[in-house]
């Protein structure tokens, strides 16, 4: 009898225990016998906290300072008092985001409904109730237990169907899929009517599962279990798993978003090779615990892959236009051209799509902005094709420009002539560039701006050469395959030159590629006579690469040496250019061998030629000075503009305060500092030793808009010469303060 009597009560503990885990329960908050809204589902996707997760518990709302009850009897085990997370844990169930009740301890008794084991913290705005232990949560709104009473007659809504690339952020666009697909499912359960606040429209689901029907639906020819269910959220998984489940690029706590074809525990896919290509229904599924449910069909097409994509596009300029700026580019010939995509920079470094993820339709060659660029901004453009998974081809090269609302036009156009890659016989070994870039800065650091074009807009008419002052023309190792300056871009240039423009070039092969006595096998008399009689040169033979070049005394880079590098463009030899008639030595390499020449000519020409790529001085700072040295011999800081910001000489100058680089710099003698004032105003130019000490006032006096040069001669204001060593002078206006070092030698 007592053995019967002891399994009678043994067997009502253990049904007792059942009926608290499994069984049903009333709400923490009252009303206890009515049914409340949700804020926040078992399992939905959470980014709070120092990592995603799945969110362990049901959140209900109430007014901060509302108190909260157990759900069943039971013992205190623990009690969290400080923060918002502070809690109280019963038994199996906490209750988190209160404020506990002072005077309950643990191991404290408490009865159901009747003890307050605290209040809303505040700011919080509900409790978040949680069924079980830590990670072995389970779903409080289960159906037949859990919180009760709960009326949910609200099914969820399946807010989009996207299709990825399984494992990737690689998105079908125009749902033709191939290979491996990952189907993203964004589900908004809803646990209150449409009148209610969005904060419990937008939950997580309990169930959801897919499946794939033939075109008209008739059959389904994949399913991934019995049901096609892949999730069901009884029990809270590890949150290890967190990203098997939900999309982590547009997943957040008020939005979720679930990898539908993956499992809990593993990813999956599905796999569009096992079927035959064609037209197909996909259907997703989501379920609350209440049995509500909705459904969406996708009709998608099964493609062969193609991984192939489009021909790098070619751009054609990058120019001012009106109150804004135009970039143009050549057609995409490919036959599965879908369009383009525009990416900007003002570093280099960090790119950014133009308009998001939106394509320029294919038919596009040009796209204008109405806006300033008033410090550069660099631009690249790829090609995308109409495979399921677009193809981004690799960029274009990359161009930019700069503009000044106070210029009447543009002061030089950068010219893109280096188009050899090593399938032509070059040595740069990528399919695009970004030189570009090496020559728009070293312009800018000058404060001078510049339009940039390839030098097929010279040749096919894209771009009026009479519209610069200025050209700066590159060609890198580009050789006879090429052609360095064909016969109409001579022409053009010819042109250009005779109307008093300035012209830089800088390659490593224009000399041999020209001169008749080369053995460059395609060179015409044409060519020989530009080198001779326009360039002013003549070939010389071949040097490796030198380590360094220096200036020659009297020459524009008098005092000036800089180190050559071929880290980028990796030549191995350069042309010895020897000057003709007007032509003077500037730059000389080993052996006293000439390497660089400066022609101002008669008529207001000036030309200044190297025989190596200018990108390939070793650091930035001289590229600045170099071009500086240049830039200052086509423009020349004496030369005043008028009111429309034009040179008085014909050639423009920067419309900023700007101070030039002191020329000769080191000096002994005299040396000339230029300067350039936009505005009229009180102006002061001054001498400062290396401790600060004011050495000598070279000019202080009220100026009119222009620009001007002055002397120093290396004497303080007592008349004596200062010592030896490093100065600076300093502009000084109402609000701008520029500054240069000297150096001055006995």
């Amino acid at each position: 009898m007592n053995k019967i009597k002891f399994i009678a009560i043994a067997f009502f503990l253990l049904i007792l225990g059942i009926a608290q885990v499994f069984g049903q329960y009333s709400w923490p908050v009252t009303p206890f016998n009515e049914s409340h809204g949700i804020t926040g589902t078992f399992c939905e996707f959470r980014d709070t906290g120092t990592s995603d997760h799945f969110h362990n518990g049901t959140d209900v709302p109430k007014a901060d300072g509302s108190p909260v009850y157990p759900v069943v009897d039971g013992t205190i085990t623990n009690i969290v008092s400080t923060g918002s997370n502070a809690y109280v844990r019963v038994g199996r169930y906490n209750y988190l985001h209160i404020v506990p009740n002072p005077s309950l301890r643990i191991g404290d008794h408490v009865v159901a409904r009747q003890t307050v084991l605290g209040t809303i913290y505040p700011g919080m705005g509900h409790i978040h109730f949680i069924d079980g232990q830590y990670n072995s949560e389970i779903n409080a709104l289960r159906n037949g237990g859990g919180l009760t009473p709960y009326d949910d007659p609200w099914p969820p809504k399946i807010v989009y169907v996207k299709f990825f690339q399984d494992g990737t952020d690689n998105e079908f666009l125009t749902n033709q899929l191939s290979g491996r697909v990952d189907i993203v499912v964004k589900v908004a359960e809803r646990n209150g009517p449409p009148s209610a606040p969005i904060s419990q429209r937008n939950n997580g689901t309990y169930k959801l599962g897919f499946q794939i029907l033939t075109e008209s639906g008739d059959s389904v020819i994949f399913r991934p279990s019995g049901s096609g269910y892949q999730f069901k959220f009884d029990s809270k998984p590890s949150n290890s798993y967190v990203h098997n489940v939900f999309y982590k690029k547009f997943s957040s706590t008020s939005s979720h978003v679930y990898l539908a074809t993956n499992r809990v525990y593993s990813n999956y896919y599905w796999d569009t090779r096992l079927v035959p290509t064609g037209k197909y229904q996909v259907m997703v599924y989501a379920e609350d615990t209440r049995s509500n449910a909705d459904t969406v069909t996708v009709l998608v097409e099964v493609k062969e892959s193609d991984t192939n994509p489009p021909a790098a596009p070619v751009l054609k300029y990058i120019r001012t236009q009106g109150n804004g700026f135009q970039i143009a580019w050549y057609p995409n010939t490919d036959p599965d051209l879908a369009g383009y995509r525009l990416y900007y920079s003002h570093d280099n470094v960090s790119w950014r799509k133009i308009q998001g993820t939106n394509i320029i339709p294919a038919d596009s060659t040009a796209k204008t902005f109405k806006t300033y660029v008033t410090s550069p901004l660099y631009f690249k453009l790829t090609a995308l094709d109409n495979a399921p998974i677009p193809n981004e081809s690799v960029p274009s090269d990359i161009y930019g420009l700069c503009m000044a609302r106070d210029y009447a036009r543009p002061a030089f156009l950068i010219v893109d002539g280096f188009d050899r890659t090593t399938e032509t016989g070059g040595v740069w070994q990528e399919p695009s560039h970004s030189f570009g870039f090496v020559y728009g800065e070293a312009v800018w650091a000058n404060n001078f701006i510049f339009d940039m074009c390839s030098n097929d807009a010279i040749i096919d008419s894209s771009i009026d050469l009479s519209e610069y002052s200025g050209l700066i023309w590159f060609t890198g190792d580009e050789g006879e395959a090429n052609e360095t300056l064909s016969l109409t871009e001579q022409q053009k240039l010819n042109e250009f030159l005779e109307l008093g423009g300035s012209f830089f070039i800088s390659g490593a092969n224009i000399a041999w590629d020209l001169d008749g006595d080369s053995d460059c096998y395609s060179t015409t008399e044409t060519d020989n006579e530009f080198l001779n009689s326009v360039l002013g040169v003549d070939y010389g033979g071949e040097i490796a690469v030198p380590d360094s070049v220096t200036g020659d005394v009297g020459g524009l880079f008098d005092f000036l040496n800089f180190s050559l590098s071929t880290s980028d463009l990796s030549i191995d030899s350069i042309d010895v250019i020897s000057p003709l008639g007007q032509s003077q030595r500037c730059l000389t390499a080993i052996d006293s061998l000439n390497v660089g020449v400066q022609n101002g000519i008669s008529d207001g020409r000036k030309i200044v030629f190297f025989s190596f790529p200018f990108e390939m001085i070793a650091s930035e700072e001289k590229q600045a000075e170099v071009m500086g040295r240049i830039l200052e011999f086509f423009s020349p800081l004496n030369d005043v503009s008028d009111d429309h910001g034009q040179s008085t000489s014909g050639v423009q100058v920067p419309g900023k305060f700007s101070l030039g680089q002191n020329f000769p710099n080191p000096f002994s003698g005299l040396t000339a500092i230029r300067y350039n004032v936009p505005l009229a105003g009180k102006i002061s130019v001054k001498i400062y030793n290396v401790l600060g000490q004011e050495v000598r006032v070279l000019l202080d006096k009220n100026v009119q808009p222009g620009a001007g040069q002055i002397f120093w001669d290396g004497r303080d204001v007592s008349g004596r010469l200062v010592p030896e060593g490093v100065y600076f002078y300093v502009l000084e206006t109402g609000r701008e303060r520029i500054s240069r070092k000297i150096i001055f030698l006995h």
